[in-house]
């Protein structure tokens, strides 16, 4: 059943909840997104109780809501409470899911691809070079094989004393169509190894359903597409995951118990990923941005994303002959991306260029996506992400600018 479209009256009200909406053309909700005004809120009462009775005893006194934005991101991502670790950052997060997979007691291999956040592929380098893992990189978009096709040459070729990690992005960061992940985790579990993907640019815009994608390792920030506050991600973890991985590297207080003498007991849920010292208030933010999403419903957000990216995308192929990379493609997300004519010179420039215009906007550079822009001979793409709550009138400024920007490039 289609999701219900949202009414202008609707509209207006998630706008009027947004308190930075409007001032500027937003179309960088894929790097940070405009929290609403109950993320604002739910930090706030954090502060208001820190500064009147202290951080312990404050914490003390939120510890039931605290715990709450587990069930709220669970609920979020068709995943248990007891599945959810909270670090700072989505990047750390990948960086500690694998740190445990190489703890195990089975030699690791990583087939990983060229949209591989850069991060992470640093990441890859840095353990490969100390010996922890090796690693593969296969094409992420051959459009005359499969990804499965792909995927089984690459697992085919990892010896049988290695365990396959397989780290995918549902949404790559320089690459707005979708994965098509229907049948890899199969393919993976049959080899014995752990499917890892990176929902960075899918939770909240997409609905995600950790259960059904069948993947053992779920990241994703909260600044993005959620809507919710800087400083925080997410890691969630099959039950599969959490009795086969091992400790991360960054075991600390929060994650296991000492025992006496020199043993220790990491936790068997999620925690043993987190570590003592964090900010509740971006908790209890995290929290209000996975329960508004909730509440405004993933896959009705999904269909307006939808709606909007096809409306830009005509604007801006009307207004300057651009067509987005991911044009033509049945799976296109709100992530769009431009290579740039040689009218726009400098990528950083252009960007810079339209906020001086009052429109935001990305740029996604080789330290970022270095695989990816490689592959594909670009330096650098010009990232455009809307979001369900963008109007007319934003793509209009959008266009514009970039008008104004770049006059040669117009029609």
């Amino acid at each position: 059943m289609p999701a219900a479209r949202f009414t202008e009256a609707e509209l207006a009200g998630l706008r009027r909840d947004t308190p930075a909406w409007g001032l500027h053309a937003h179309f960088a909700h894929g790097s940070a997104s405009l929290p609403p005004d109950a993320v604002y809120a739910a930090w706030q009462a954090w502060l208001d109780t820190e500064r009147q009775i202290g951080a312990q005893r404050a914490a003390a006194r939120h510890a039931d809501a605290l715990q709450g934005v587990r069930a709220s991101v669970a609920r979020l991502v068709n995943a248990g409470a007891h599945q959810i670790a909270f670090l700072d950052s989505a990047s750390h997060a990948w960086c500690a899911a694998m740190s445990a997979a190489t703890a195990a007691v089975q030699p690791v291999h990583v087939i990983t691809t060229q949209d591989e956040y850069g991060a992470n592929a640093l990441a890859l380098m840095t353990a490969a070079r100390h010996g922890r893992s090796t690693f593969s990189v296969m094409s992420s978009r051959d459009a005359n094989r499969p990804l499965l096709d792909r995927l089984d040459d690459e697992l085919r070729r990892v010896p049988d004393t290695h365990m396959p990690v397989v780290s995918l992005a549902v949404v790559a960061t320089a690459w707005g169509v979708a994965t098509p992940l229907e049948g890899v985790a199969q393919r993976v579990h049959a080899r014995g190894g752990l499917l890892l993907l990176d929902a960075s640019h899918a939770v909240g815009q997409l609905p995600v359903d950790l259960r059904a994608l069948g993947c053992d390792m779920l990241v994703f920030p909260s600044r993005k597409w959620l809507r919710g506050p800087k400083g925080l991600g997410v890691l969630c973890l099959s039950d599969r995951a959490l009795a086969r991985l091992g400790a991360p590297d960054t075991l600390d207080v929060a994650g296991a118990q000492w025992m006496a003498g020199n043993r220790m007991q990491p936790h068997a849920d999620a925690r043993r990923f987190e570590g003592h010292e964090f900010q509740p208030g971006l908790r209890l933010a995290l929290g209000a941005a996975s329960e508004y999403a909730l509440a405004v419903g993933p896959a009705r957000i999904a269909s307006r994303n939808a709606e909007i990216r096809a409306h830009a995308a005509r604007t801006l192929e009307a207004r300057l002959g651009w067509q987005a990379l991911e044009a033509g493609h049945a799976h296109a997300s709100a992530l769009m991306t431009y290579a740039l004519p040689p009218a726009a010179g400098n990528a950083d420039a252009l960007v810079r260029s339209l906020w001086e215009a009052g429109v935001n906007a990305s740029v996604v550079g080789t330290q970022h996506a270095r695989w990816a822009l490689e592959a594909t001979g670009a330096k650098a793409l010009l990232r455009l992400t809307p979001h369900y709550l963008t109007d007319d009138d934003e793509i209009e400024r959008l266009a514009l600018a970039l008008e104004r920007a770049m006059p040669a490039a117009r029609r």
